[in-house]
């Protein structure tokens, strides 16, 4: 066996072992960090109740279904294929809560992400009449998250979208350019399946006697 091949030899089994240590990484990784899904837990329900408030407690808001979390199907979607044909867009649309009744019945929050400095960054967007109403973060892991703007998510909730122009340089632009990413998408969906999901949730009312 000749030197160059000996050498073509250790190259492919070096690559082959750090392949084989990178995908067991991977596997250990995902299974004490699993990839975040959205589900409506309690806390979850207190957020969509300060972004979109109900007019009951939490507790009750929770527990006496003022939120529900909308199946795909309810208003004729498929997140998994909206995001597909989004993925340029560096963004993602989680999960949809509707407010079949209480002080905002109608209503829908809209759980989108998009990947900031540190990861995963996923807000909550409340909606009433296509317009946005109130916004909240739900996850965040950036080391400038005390950078971002005091008033970011009031100004979200104002229905602007183009955060990184209003606010400009602000130490975490990385952050905050994630966070007008999910933002944008998130108001392009709530446009485009906005009047499916409020029948979405008028039905849901109507089934519950409302």
């Amino acid at each position: 066996m000749n030197k160059t091949v000996a050498n073509a030899l250790r190259s492919t089994a070096v690559l082959t072992a750090i392949a084989v240590v990178c995908v067991g990484l991977l596997a250990v990784c995902n299974m004490f960090f699993p990839k975040y899904k959205p589900n409506l837990d309690a806390a979850t329900a207190a957020l969509v109740n300060t972004v979109c408030p109900t007019g009951q407690s939490d507790t009750d808001a929770y527990e006496k279904g003022f939120i529900t979390m909308l199946a795909d199907a309810d208003y004729g979607a498929s997140l998994e294929d909206y995001n597909k044909t989004n993925k340029n867009k560096k963004a993602s649309i989680l999960a949809v809560y509707g407010e079949p009744k209480g002080l905002n019945a109608g209503a829908y929050v809209v759980e989108c992400s998009a990947d900031g400095r540190d990861g995963e960054i996923v807000i909550l967007i409340a909606y009433r009449d296509g317009g946005a109403m109130g916004a909240a973060v739900k996850k965040q892991g950036e080391s400038f998250w005390g950078k971002v703007p005091e008033n970011l998510f009031e100004v979200i909730g104002s229905g602007k979208v183009d955060l990184v122009e209003e606010f400009g340089s602000t130490g975490a632009t990385v952050t905050l350019s994630a966070i007008e990413r999910a933002v944008k998408l998130s108001a392009e969906f709530a446009l485009e399946y906005n009047t499916a999901i409020r029948k979405a949730i008028s039905k849901l009312s109507t089934e519950a006697g409302l």
